[in-house]
């Protein structure tokens, strides 16, 4: 679970706070309780912005040159 410092405590023990991001991935940081930002490690940062890679349809989309298509064949089914 990630541990939760206020603005607070986050300004006082920095250091320490980036550590525990590095060793457990996030850190919640809250104002007033509710968690308002959150501090990710490098490697989890890397991580998240991998899976959110768009994709290039110019190199995905499939080359149909040469495809035959039979209308009659199609109805047939």
């Amino acid at each position: 679970m990630e541990k939760k410092y206020s603005i607070a405590e986050a300004r006082q023990q920095l250091p320490a706070i980036v550590h525990e991001a590095e060793r457990a991935g996030a850190v919640r940081i809250t104002r007033r309780g509710q968690v308002v930002a959150r501090l990710v490690s490098e490697h989890e940062f890397q991580r998240l912005a991998r899976r959110k890679r768009r994709i290039d349809w110019g190199t995905m989309l499939i080359d149909t040159r040469g495809f035959k298509f039979d209308r009659e064949e199609a109805n047939a089914r």
